[in-house]
């Protein structure tokens, strides 16, 4: 395909911004041999404005509309030869049959969709009926939890309070425990002492018997020598 194919391929505006373009790119280039010619953008555009740059331009531009003069009086009559031939009406049932199908098969899709929709639905359904049921068992589990956790800290307030019952009750079992201990001990030491004493009278009871029978002896043999002193003497 040629430059100039293209060309007519593209709408009359883009066509016109093409050959413009090419003027200032020849006009560009024509510098190297026209130093004295203006390069800045402003004063390109005042060249572009003036004097043979603006006549070509215009010319460009009457000649780009009359190409497109030219095209659109081709199209109409191409239009015309198909229309007479029955080729656009075959083209256009060909695409209302091409777009039937279509719908169809959009219409297909849909109703796929929606049966999709509807048993994702009745899914979700069964799965929150599921979550309610959990939720309930859940709920019930947690009241039970919360009955059974009550009974637990009632249970350990009144094992508190009857541990500090006992522990006074123990303080004072030991303390009597100890005191009857050291009564105890005195009752022993008490009966050590007795046991002592009892012995010790036992022991000077049995010195006293067998002294005043000592004494008795001596107090007989004294009278015998008595009287054997007084038979002596009445002798």
């Amino acid at each position: 395909m040629g430059r100039l194919e293209l060309e007519h391929g593209l709408p009359l505006q883009a066509r016109i911004r093409l050959r413009m373009g090419r003027l200032e790119l020849e006009h560009g280039q024509s510098k190297r041999f026209q130093p004295h010619k203006p390069s800045t953008k402003a004063q390109a555009a005042v060249a572009l404005t003036s004097g043979r740059m603006k006549e070509a331009i215009s010319a460009e531009i009457t000649r780009l509309e009359a190409e497109n003069s030219a095209r659109r009086d081709e199209a109409e009559e191409i239009r015309s030869e198909l229309l007479s031939r029955g080729h656009i009406q075959k083209f256009w049932d060909a695409k209302l049959s091409e777009e039937k199908n279509h719908g169809s098969d959009v219409e297909r899709l849909y109703l796929e969709a929606v049966n999709n929709l509807v048993e994702e639905k009745i899914n979700q359904e069964k799965i929150n009926a599921e979550c309610l049921k959990e939720q309930a068992a859940m709920d019930c589990q947690k009241q039970m939890l919360l009955s059974l956790k009550k009974e637990v800290d009632e249970v350990s307030e009144k094992l508190a309070s009857e541990r500090v019952i006992y522990v006074d009750e123990k303080q004072t079992v030991q303390k009597l425990l100890r005191d009857l201990e050291f009564k105890y001990e005195q009752i022993l030491d008490t009966k050590s002492t007795l046991e002592a004493e009892k012995e010790a009278l036992q022991m000077l009871r049995t010195w006293v018997e067998d002294e005043a029978r000592r004494s008795q002896a001596r107090a007989a043999v004294l009278a015998e020598v008595g009287r054997r002193w007084k038979w002596d003497d009445q002798a």
